[in-house]
């Protein structure tokens, strides 16, 4: 079920006034919009039968009362009745060419279908009648998120700035498409502002991380990510970075915290229990180091890394040279690739 539509503008009296015409007894168009103040009581309170009665009869009424419709469309779609409502939409436009938010609604429930150029036609429609339509801005730039239409993405993204410069979730997807385009020097430029706007918004942090990282800027890297950890304790992707971004400047008790958040959160990230496991070595922990690449083969017996450092760790450090090999041979028979072990096992073959 999509998520649910924005609250009713109720323009009732316009609507009657307009489309039920001039000539009609006030008697009737004031029941009318009586009923639908009735059904929108109705639906607020998620009370659909008495919401469709009512609406029911304000439309035997006036058959072409668009907002009776439209809230009708809403209700079928609340019941998961989409036929009914897409057919409950369409009239609404029908009898009032100019309904904005009902274009709006309607491409929504088509979105959903994944009736992706009908959504966006629909899209289009809310916002040639009313080209200042946040909203409908919004479901355009929303639309080409989920298909990843990069630049369809990027430019709807940039006309709800126009009219939102500081909409958080549009300045997010400028900085997302531009760093999946390579644009990494504009992405920058919008991370930065989101960062600064929204300083409490995680996914931000992470993708001036992200971005840092890419660009091997990697204090710039650590302090985003430390201030994403900072917002939500629970980020295992955000951890794991640090452990690597720490493990690449040799800090590796920083490191080593870093992974243990990553296994706390996800026991069952074995490329964490690996990189935890290297980590221990280099600080002489040989035991720990042991246990993690055995608790990440266990995990995942094809991790060409975790054979090559067992075996290393046998070979070196516990002089266990039978171990040794088994583990270079499983790392071999995984496409890694080292003369020294290569001419390691030929030797012990021969």
């Amino acid at each position: 079920m999509i998520p649910p539509f924005s609250k009713i503008r109720l323009i009732a009296f316009f609507l009657l006034v307009t489309h039920i015409g001039l000539g009609s007894p006030s008697s009737q168009a004031g029941e009318a919009q009586d009923l639908l103040s009735q059904a929108f009581s109705s639906y607020e309170q998620q009370q659909w039968t008495s919401a469709i009665a009512s609406l029911e009869r304000a439309l035997a009424l006036y058959p072409g009362y668009a907002e009776a419709h439209h809230l009708l469309g809403l209700i079928f779609n609340n019941l998961e009745k989409p036929d009914n409502a897409i057919m409950e939409l369409q009239r609404a436009v029908e009898a009032y060419p100019k309904f904005a938010q009902a274009y709006v609604d309607l491409g929504s429930i088509y979105q959903h279908q994944s009736q992706f150029p009908k959504a966006e036609q629909s899209f289009n429609l809310a916002l040639k009648a009313y080209p200042k339509f946040t909203e409908a801005r919004i479901a355009l730039a929303a639309l080409f998120d989920q298909q990843q239409q990069a630049q369809k993405a990027i430019k709807a993204h940039q006309a709800v700035l126009e009219l939102e410069p500081h909409r958080v979730d549009s300045l997010y997807g400028i900085a997302f498409w531009l760093a999946q385009e390579q644009q990494t020097d504009e992405a920058q430029r919008y991370v930065d502002q989101l960062v600064s706007l929204h300083p409490t918004y995680v996914n931000g942090w992470l993708m001036a991380g992200s971005l840092a990282q890419q660009s091997d800027h990697v204090d710039n890297a650590i302090q985003a990510y430390q201030h994403a950890v900072k917002l939500n304790n629970d980020l295992a992707s955000a951890y794991f970075n640090l452990g690597i971004l720490y493990r690449q400047k040799e800090d590796f008790k920083e490191a080593a915290q870093a992974f243990e958040h990553v296994t706390a959160l996800d026991k069952n990230n074995a490329e964490a229990h690996v990189n935890l496991g290297v980590v221990y070595a280099a600080l002489s922990q040989i035991d720990q180091a042991e246990e993690e690449y055995q608790t990440a083969l266990s995990l995942n017996d094809q991790l060409a890394e975790a054979h090559y450092n067992l075996g290393m760790l046998y070979e070196f450090h516990r002089n266990a040279p039978q171990k040794a090999l088994k583990h270079y041979e499983e790392f071999l028979k995984l496409g890694g690739q080292d003369e020294r072990i290569q001419t390691l096992l030929q030797r012990s073959k021969s």
